[in-house]
């Protein structure tokens, strides 16, 4: 169970070859349903040849069983991130992310950590007052922790939806909102990051979800978009920003006039909202003063690895 839960993270050692495999593998074919599958069913067969071996026979479903399940849980559980996984690969290549929960969750660790510990202190108390329990150890830990886990992804989903309905209900700097997407903080369930595209520019604003605390659209930080241009539009159809904005959630252009032609940039402001650091990758188109590219790549951010 351990390593079917954990190998479709393989696809992490991708930013060890550069942001353009980072693109492709990273939430990509390892995350989906039918490699989880596979893969679990590969690691079930191989420990059960191992084991015969060493001249003991593993029977019964469970040694199939089991290790689906905790693939199918991984990749399941990874929908409910911001990163997004291809559920479906191959049949579909669109990416489902919910960004109901972070990348890390102080309170789900905190549920994990009670659910281990809790039944423990339990057990000791039991054994002075000298009733044992005949249930296998962790048993009853793993089911309240499963339990109450469950609550708290479906709390987070509803505070989600209604993060989401609070954005989209106001109006930023005189427009409406034409699409909104909140993220969730690491520390506060009640705290959302979140993000709304109007006609003219893309806002970050923080979202509070608990009662009492009042939501201010006007502390937005407002980043306009780029005006139309042949330049923007020369960039926007090389492969390279068509790769990057097929990942990107919230993309966002800037067009600079250099010395021999222009630059454009093209980032994910659903990093900037997230404050996000690490692995963010960003595309950079140049083109000469005629509008011809001469050079298009994907990086990453203060990075020099190119792909």
């Amino acid at each position: 169970m351990l390593l079917a839960g954990t190998f479709a993270d393989l696809d992490w050692f991708s930013t060890l070859v550069g942001p353009g495999a980072y693109l492709r593998w990273s939430g990509g074919p390892l995350h989906s349903l039918p490699a989880a599958i596979i893969l679990a069913l590969f690691i079930g067969f191989a420990i059960r040849a191992y084991a015969k071996s060493r001249g003991v026979l593993l029977t019964g479903i469970s040694w199939w069983f089991a290790p689906i399940c905790a693939a199918l849980l991984h990749v399941g559980m990874d929908t409910l991130l911001s990163s997004g996984v291809r559920l479906l690969w191959p049949a579909s290549s669109r990416s489902i992310a919910l960004d109901w929960v972070p990348e890390f969750d102080l309170w789900l660790l905190i549920l994990l950590l009670l659910g281990i510990f809790l039944p423990e202190l339990f057990r000791l108390v039991g054994d002075e007052i000298g009733a044992k329990s005949k249930k296998p150890r962790g048993q009853a830990g793993a089911i309240f922790a499963f339990i109450v886990i469950a609550i708290y992804f479906g709390a987070r989903g509803v505070m989600h939806a209604s993060a989401v309905a609070m954005l989209l209900e106001r109006s930023y700097w005189g427009e409406s909102a034409r699409r909104a997407g909140a993220f969730p903080d690491s520390t506060s369930p009640a705290l959302w990051h979140g993000i709304v595209e109007t006609e003219s520019a893309i806002h970050l604003v923080q979202v509070p979800t608990a009662q009492f605390t009042k939501f201010d659209p006007e502390d937005a930080l407002h980043i306009h978009k780029p005006e139309p241009s042949p330049m923007l539009d020369a960039a926007q159809k090389t492969e390279t920003a068509k790769q990057f904005l097929a990942f990107a959630r919230f993309p966002k252009a800037t067009v600079q006039k250099e010395t021999d032609g222009y630059s454009v940039e093209i980032r994910d402001l659903k990093y900037d909202a997230l404050g996000q650091t690490s692995r963010i990758v960003h595309a950079e188109i140049n083109l000469s003063p005629a509008g011809q590219v001469t050079l298009a790549r994907l990086d990453w951010r203060g990075g020099s690895n190119h792909r």
